[in-house]
């Protein structure tokens, strides 16, 4: 029963989303497309970044994190599972907030350190942490909100409920 109740409202398709939510898809996925292919192209942003981490697989890893960017923006841009995908990306960020950003305030990031000031301190990290906590308040308002009119979830959901 509760599992049903869960599984039912983690997909279900909101009806009541206004069209202009496909700005915010647009926004949240596009970053994740760019940021996820930047992983790919440049080892300090993929491999590099998951080594010094201290990932124990950090192609595996870097990899995985980059294509399901790539897949997932996409997927956001067009409405697709937006929802389960918005949820997952909440997660991946408060993750990258947490490894990346918090080592700022007490100066003991394995990552370089920001080539101008502010170098370290909440300062720092405020600065820092500016993309990551965007994506994450945009994934939030996505999986409340859902994909909106202009989505392949409505859509869909409209031809199966229409027969």
């Amino acid at each position: 029963m509760y599992l049903s109740n869960f599984v039912d409202h983690f997909f279900r398709i909101e009806d009541k989303g206004g069209t202009n939510i496909i700005i915010i898809r647009i926004l949240v996925g596009g970053v994740f497309i760019w940021e996820g292919i930047i992983k790919f192209l440049y080892i300090n942003q993929g491999i590099g970044r998951f080594t010094k981490l201290g990932f124990s697989h950090p192609e595996m890893t870097a990899s995985f994190i980059g294509g399901l960017e790539i897949l997932g923006g996409i997927m956001l841009v067009l409405g697709i599972l937006t929802k389960p995908l918005s949820f997952v990306f909440v997660i991946e960020m408060l993750v990258a907030m947490y490894l990346t950003k918090l080592p700022l305030f007490f100066g003991t990031s394995p990552l370089p350190p920001p080539q101008a000031p502010p170098i370290l301190g909440i300062w720092a990290v405020l600065h820092e942490i500016r993309s990551e906590y965007s994506q994450a308040l945009g994934c939030l308002f996505l999986y409340l909100s859902g994909a909106g009119r202009f989505s392949l979830d409505f859509i869909l959901n409209r031809r199966m409920i229409n027969g």
